[in-house]
């Protein structure tokens, strides 16, 4: 059953090469996209998972991120302040700032990011949130406009696994890494633990 969905992977892959040359992004490989996405001017890392009904425009991201359905990333600001707001007749729209996302980000389902935020390494967004200002790694926001809710992990445990780096590793070397700081630092392997 994993070799079919790897040929099927392959040839989705191969299949997006000339639409991404077209649309100016780098994605690696190894990051899965579902149906219905629009992605445009993005460079986007390896091991990533980006699910249906997503636009990206001019962003950079990570590894390891996972983005759920119905997320917006970026895009023109329309210049609202001017005698237009439409980009047919105003030059003064913004569509040049880079958003980043960090390496292994959850951004739940619904989720408008503005362009120019940046969401640091770790970071959590809860679904249908209005991200405009950039998020710390290491944090949980939600709402609209998204706000803090709490850190993720403790600090210590955040440090050891932002100097690991696993994210520039394989799956199979990340998860090694992963069960080794989990025994280490007690993290938690269930929500239950959480509350």
């Amino acid at each position: 059953m994993q070799i079919i969905k790897n040929i099927f992977f392959f040839i989705k892959v191969i299949l997006r090469i000339p639409k991404d040359y077209i649309k100016k992004n780098k994605i690696h490989y190894t990051t899965k996209i579902s149906n219905n996405t629009l992605i445009s001017d993005s460079k986007i890392g390896k091991e990533n998972y980006i699910a249906c009904n997503t636009v990206i425009i001019n962003t950079r991201i990570g590894n390891y991120s996972s983005i759920a359905p119905g997320v917006q990333i970026g895009g023109m600001q329309h210049s609202y302040w001017w005698g237009s707001t439409s980009p047919r007749l105003s030059k003064h729209c913004v569509y040049d700032k880079v958003t980043t996302i960090g390496n292994d980000v959850w951004i739940a389902a619904g989720c408008i990011i503005k362009q120019g935020v940046t969401i640091g390494d770790g970071a959590v967004i809860g679904a249908m949130s209005f991200v405009n200002t950039d998020i710390p790694e290491n944090s949980i926001y939600f709402g609209s406009p998204a706000k803090f809710y709490k850190k993720r992990l403790s600090d210590e445990t955040f440090k050891s696994i932002k100097e690991s780096k696993y994210w520039n590793l394989n799956p199979a070397e990340a998860i090694k890494i992963l069960n080794q700081l989990e025994h280490e630092h007690s993290i938690p392997t269930s929500i239950l633990h959480n509350t």
